[in-house]
């Protein structure tokens, strides 16, 4: 019988705390282990502080993506480190800020120095400081520009994705001692006029790129995917037996027939939000009976894909380093979300192009997963099947999708009459 793949062993061993598993795969599998990257979670003292003062874990805004405080780094570089340097090593680390739409649009409104309510530009000025102290903070505008670039397609004489992706490009420019002896003064190494002119035409170029990119056009495509799961949750939780683990088999149901994947991370945001008190306010729009319920699903499918954009920086590599990405918003309800799904254990396969999260309560929430499997559908997790689902992932239409959304909400307006 062939062994299961290396990262799924040591995923299995390291959630379910297995030090047999693990002990066997030291002594019997630690060839394979060579390309694996892990990033571990702990409250050890002697791990890596996530925080590496740049202040975030004291920012109301800025989320973390993992949960911290500490974490063991490791891969194939920081191993043959630990090696030679008796037990120590020097993770490369780069931290990564990505933002929704209003925070850019904040950050916009401060570059191009507007009159903003005092709050918004604090809650700017606090975000920059955090680059300002430590400059291999990346600021990450992709997930603000995908979500965007379907307006400017729609409708080419709206500039805001054109205006903040300059506002953005500027700050490559901006005296960063000087924001630090003063945050309400914006100084440039270019006169204010000329760069923004001089960036205006590589943005636009830029952004008409985007249009056409088939990687927005995927993750376009995988939104609208999950505003079908969206609905498909709506129709559920209003429908007559709303039973969490019936709900959550539906979905399973729904998921593999339909979208053609298993979207864990949408299934257990879903699920945190039907279990815990605190994740509920996210999801009110579905849970409440929204008015407006197809506009904010719409929304609502944005934001969990601004979470899978985390997940692939999470993963970007660079010679043996790690990404440490944290999300800015000003959602309340988004942030709290965010917040009870942390990531506490992260695997990268980088040869075979695999990657395995555990969030907070993931033995509990795999263990759901497990009894929803239903008879009919265990069949559909063979190995086979689920590498099928995943190429046929990488094909997924927008146009599907949007007829799969049309039929949900079709069948929502039905259910209401």
């Amino acid at each position: 019988m062939p062994q299961i793949p290396i990262v799924d062993a040591l995923f299995s061993a390291l959630i379910s705390q297995d030090k047999a598993a693990l002990d066997d795969i030291e002594s019997q599998r630690a060839a394979e282990c060579v390309n694996i990257r892990a990033v571990i979670c702990t409250d050890a003292p002697g791990a890596i502080d996530l925080d590496l003062g740049l202040g975030v874990s004291s920012s109301e805004y800025v989320i973390p993506f993992f949960e911290g405080p500490r974490a063991f780094l490791m891969s194939a570089n920081t191993s043959i480190q630990a090696r030679i340097g008796g037990g120590r090593s020097n993770a490369l680390i780069d931290y990564s800020l990505s933002f929704d739409s209003n925070f850019a649009e904040k950050l916009r409104a401060v570059v191009n120095r507007e009159n903003i309510q005092q709050v918004d530009r604090d809650r700017v000025n606090d975000v920059l400081m955090l680059k300002a102290r430590n400059r291999n903070v990346q600021f990450d505008l992709t997930p603000f520009l995908i979500e965007n670039t379907r307006l400017t397609r729609d409708n080419p004489s709206n500039e805001r994705p054109l205006n903040t992706l300059i506002a953005f490009r500027m700050l490559d420019y901006l005296d960063w001692d000087a924001f630090e002896r003063n945050p309400n003064c914006l100084v440039f190494n270019t006169p204010y006029e000329e760069l923004k002119a001089s960036l205006r035409a590589d943005a636009e170029h830029f952004l008409s790129e985007l249009q056409t990119s088939q990687h927005v056009l995927h993750q376009e495509a995988k939104s609208v995917g999950t505003q079908a799961l969206l609905l498909r949750f709506a129709r559920l939780w209003h429908g007559s037996k709303r039973e969490k683990q019936h709900i959550l088999s539906e979905l399973i149901r729904f998921s593999i027939h339909k979208l053609g994947a298993l979207p864990i991370t949408e299934l257990r945001l879903i699920w945190s939000g039907m279990t815990s008190e605190a994740g509920s306010p996210f999801f009110g729009p579905i849970t409440g009976k929204s008015k407006d319920l197809f506009q904010k699903i719409r929304g609502m499918a944005w934001d969990i894909t601004l979470l899978r954009g985390l997940e692939q920086i999470a993963t970007s590599k660079q010679v043996g380093g790690f990404f440490i990405p944290y999300f800015v918003s000003i959602d309340q309800r988004w942030r709290h979300l965010l917040r009870l799904n942390p990531v506490r254990l992260m695997l990268i396969d980088d040869v075979n192009r695999r990657v395995l999260f555990a969030r907070t309560n993931e033995m509990e929430f795999q263990g759901i997963l497990n009894e929803c499997l239903q008879a009919d559908l265990k069949s559909e997790m063979t190995p086979e099947k689920i590498e099928a689902r995943r190429r046929s992932m990488q094909g997924i239409q927008l146009n599907i999708m949007e007829q799969l959304v049309a039929e949900e909400e079709d069948g929502w307006l039905a259910s209401v009459q």
